[in-house]
């Protein structure tokens, strides 16, 4: 039993990583729900720009992702922002 949890622990874990950066982001930000890569780009310009943008965020969707700041970096690297 203990093996087969370690086992999901560390593949839900590798998961996670592959979703990471914009992949992660991509889900919400596609147009409909949220503004999609392009409308992110015509207004934010640099990569601290976008990380104070998304923490600063009020929508309630955004909470998870305002403490991953990593994350969030990995996102703007990921849209070609520096």
């Amino acid at each position: 039993m203990k093996r087969l949890a370690l086992t999901l622990v560390l593949v839900l874990g590798f998961a996670s990583l592959a979703f990471a950066g914009w992949d992660k982001c991509q889900g919400c930000h596609n147009g409909k729900t949220a503004g999609d890569k392009a409308k992110i780009l015509e207004k934010i310009k640099t990569a601290d720009e976008f990380v104070k943008a998304a923490q600063a965020s009020k929508s309630p969707m955004m909470k998870s992702a305002q403490g991953d700041e990593a994350n969030l970096k990995a996102a703007a690297a990921d849209l070609g922002l520096k």
